[in-house]
């Protein structure tokens, strides 16, 4: 028998046995890490009904403010629970009449945001917005007040781009690109921040944060003193918080 003869099959086999693991490496690269919920984080989301509002964590704590500081993960529309954790999260963001919230300040460590769109006018939608990125700060800046769910402690000054584009994930996979001004421009950055485990407090001017109570009264004081600047103004029911 003719060595070659039996040499030529094991020599297509191994062919094919590599092919296969080329072909096992492609796919396994192309899946996104991290993209589901983890199972306690499902737990903590599905515990309560989808109008129950989540705790928020608060940063006065070593463990709160440790968490709050932690970079998030991905996640995508195909998870089951994104949805109720969506309803949850807005529930929250409403009970504190805030204008923004992230996952990440109610337990959840997932790159997920919802923002109050103050530039659509006259509705005014919270939206939500999976794996936001800013891909371009403008040169412009403006330095307003923020207050923040997660910090208790008060509000301060920060400076941010007055506008920048933005994208994020679509239902369907693909991401979409805007380009975002103004205030809801702040929430946007404000909000990205969480996610990125960076807080206001750690981009604020110099000086002591505003008590609450002493920003409401200033704040009391500009509406009955002036006129609301278009654009750069929100109706006074909301805190401004995010």
């Amino acid at each position: 028998m003719n060595p070659n003869d039996s040499l030529a099959p094991r020599l297509i086999a191994c062919l094919l046995f590599a092919s296969a693991l080329c072909s096992c490496a492609a796919q396994l690269k192309s899946i996104k890490p991290d993209s589901g919920l983890s199972p306690t984080e499902r737990l903590m989301i599905m515990q309560a009904a989808a109008d129950k509002p989540l705790p928020v964590v608060l940063n006065d704590n070593p463990t709160g403010d440790t968490f709050l500081r932690t970079k998030c993960q991905p996640t995508d529309y195909s998870d089951p629970a994104v949805d109720h954790l969506i309803s949850r999260m807005l529930a929250a963001l409403e009970l504190e009449k805030g204008v923004g919230i992230a996952a990440p300040q109610v337990g959840i460590n997932r790159r997920l945001v919802l923002v109050m769109r103050l530039d659509i006018e006259p509705e005014k939608p919270i939206r939500a917005y999976l794996n936001p990125e800013i891909t371009r700060y403008s040169s412009e800046k403006v330095v307003d007040w923020e207050g923040c769910l997660s910090i208790p402690a008060g509000f301060g000054r920060v400076s941010r781009s007055e506008n920048i584009d933005v994208s994020y994930d679509l239902p369907d996979g693909t991401r979409a690109k805007e380009t975002v001004s103004g205030f809801t421009a702040r929430i946007f950055q404000h909000e990205i921040d969480h996610i990125d485990g960076i807080l206001f407090i750690d981009r604020k001017e110099p000086g002591e944060l505003m008590p609450e109570s002493e920003y409401r009264q200033m704040r009391r004081r500009e509406k009955e003193g002036q006129t609301a600047r278009l654009g750069n103004e929100i109706e006074f029911g909301y805190s401004s918080f995010m």
